[in-house]
Order: structure tokens, then sequence, then C-alpha cells
């Protein structure tokens, strides 16, 4: 499980606090939408999250991201 709260973006990229519980959403990810990457910047303090969620997340709101759509909260979790 992953949940993230929008902090802020440049043209190239978007910052989201993330988590991967609803209480712990202390770590600090920057998607780099124009080169197809991120950083992890900082773990969260109290929960941890596979890098494949990670993955996921960016991967399904790249476009978005691209087209300047930066949503408030992104979530999710896996079955």
């Amino acid at each position: 499980m992953v949940y993230c709260d929008y902090k802020s973006n440049t043209a190239d990229s978007v910052t989201y606090a993330y988590g991967g519980l609803t209480s712990d959403i202390t770590g600090e990810v920057v998607f780099n939408f124009r080169d197809g990457s991120f950083d992890v910047e900082k773990e969260p303090v109290r929960s941890s999250v596979p890098i494949r969620h990670l993955v996921w997340m960016y991967q399904s709101h790249q476009n978005e991201f691209v087209q300047g759509i930066f949503r408030p909260k992104l979530s999710y979790e896996s079955g």
C-alpha cells in the first residue's frame, strides 16, 4: 500500500509526501515525469512501501503529470 499527499511541482517534476499507512505519510518522493524516473528523498518513519508500489503509482499517473494534473491525494492498495 502507498498513500501520497501533493506537496509541490516544477515544470519537470512533482513532489509527494508518501507512506505505507494513512497515519504515516512522512516520506517524500519526487516523480521526474520528463525523464521517466523518480527519487525517494526520504523514507516514511513508521511504515515501509515496496518500490514496485511507487513504480506503479508513477506509471499510473505519468500522463496526468505531463499534462499538469497533480491530484491532491494518490493511493494504491494491493490485494
